[in-house]
């Protein structure tokens, strides 16, 4: 079976657990089972961008689409986070009043039911970490290759279901508690504790995403970093029209104007300089680099043109 068909197989896996916690929450009256549930929906969409990844990575850009689905990973991861968000407010909101006004709850479904979904996430997990494992083990690690990005991809979409798993456990536990002493508050408290680490945990990703759809640079190199390897070659007196953004967690992009003192610089030597240039930046994790060169005279062309 491919890759794809693998991850396919995952995500129809756990959309059945999804809408089984789901329907089954409501009907056993338990918080925690619907909370577990909206996480592991967010996780799926995790898996579902992963999949789309590996589906549009295959894909050629067109004339009308020059950067082809470059966002969708970043549009998807979005749109999921502040749908997790705006839930678990509620969720949140919900477990406070049932705390104070405690209901029955029927433990047996979420007994039952959680250890399915034990099952299910376990068994994703395991997959897509032998694919990681298949997929690192099969390409070059040099710094110019980026498929290992791909890789990443699948190792975050691994470990949001090695977390379902064991959020399950402690649904299945709680059912166990709620069975055996009848503490029903405790589901209130664990449907809180879920929300609060879900909340922590997805937040940076709704941060990166929408940085990346306002295309802000989230790179980790310093403005004082950059400088020193733009202006390395003493002949380069200034940098500027400097643009950073980090589309998709595969691409990284940066374009600049360099300014050079020296007219009589032949395109051999400029291009030697933008070489070594692109050299520093990409080790710095930049693989999409567009530099151009002006001379000094050119540049104070252009300012006494100015009115």
């Amino acid at each position: 079976m491919s890759k794809e068909k693998k991850i396919l197989l995952i995500i129809i896996v756990n959309l059945l657990i999804v809408v089984s916690e789901i329907i089954f929450g409501y009907i056993s009256n338990s918080f925690a089972l619907i909370a577990d549930a909206l996480h592991n929906a967010g996780d799926v969409l995790a898996v579902i961008i992963t999949y789309i990844a590996l589906i549009l990575g295959v894909k050629t850009t067109t004339f009308k689409k020059t950067f082809g689905y470059i966002k969708a990973e970043m549009m998807a991861a979005f749109v999921n986070t502040l749908f997790l968000f705006i839930t678990m407010a509620l969720m949140i909101y919900q477990s406070i009043d049932r705390f104070f006004n405690p209901e029955i709850i029927d433990p047996i479904y979420m007994i039952v039911v959680g250890i399915i979904a034990v099952i299910a996430n376990g068994i994703s997990a395991y997959i897509l970490n032998n694919i990681g494992v298949s997929a690192c083990a099969s390409h070059d690690h040099t710094p110019h290759n980026h498929n290992g990005d791909e890789d990443a991809n699948i190792k975050s979409a691994y470990l949001h279901m090695l977390s379902d798993a064991l959020i399950s456990v402690a649904v299945v536990v709680a059912g166990i508690f709620i069975y055996f002493f009848k503490i029903y508050y405790i589901d209130s408290i664990l449907t809180m504790v879920f929300s609060v680490y879900i909340l922590f945990h997805s937040y940076p990703l709704l941060k990166k995403s929408f940085l990346s759809l306002m295309d802000m640079n989230t790179s980790d190199i310093s403005e004082h970093e950059l400088e020193k390897i733009i202006k390395k070659d003493t002949r380069i007196v200034e940098y500027h029209d400097l643009h950073i953004s980090n589309p998709s967690s595969k691409y990284s992009f940066i374009s600049f104007h360099i300014v050079l003192d020296d007219d009589s610089i032949t395109l051999q030597e400029i291009e030697s300089i933008t070489n070594k240039m692109k050299i520093d930046l990409k080790i710095n994790g930049f693989n999409h680099i567009l530099i151009q060169a002006d001379s000094i005279m050119n540049i104070q062309n252009k300012t006494n043109c100015v009115i």
